[in-house]
């Protein structure tokens, strides 16, 4: 007689909730700014000097990036809240 293996009742598999998009976003662009400024000081400890237009360049970007993240997480609390807030209607 051949022995069937039985599968065990599966256990449901536990949901995991997906990060929001903002705040991988963030995580990615605050781990991206330290380790720009971490590189421009190692440049600057080499070689007595950083590049001034790529820094300006770079940190205008970030805190563009972050204005606009945080500009679409407010129009969200705004707009999305549910009926509080000063409603016209």
């Amino acid at each position: 007689m051949a022995t069937r293996i039985t599968k065990s009742k599966k256990q449901p598999r536990r949901s995991r909730k997906k990060p929001k998009f903002s705040k991988v976003a963030v995580t990615l662009l605050l781990l991206t700014v330290l380790a720009f400024t971490i590189t421009m000081i190692v440049v600057y400890v080499r070689t007595g000097g950083v590049p001034d237009t790529l820094v300006t360049a770079f940190y205008a970007f970030a805190g563009g990036e972050a204005g606009f993240l945080g500009l679409i997480k407010h129009s969200d609390n705004k707009y999305n809240s549910g009926g509080s807030g000063n409603a016209v209607g």
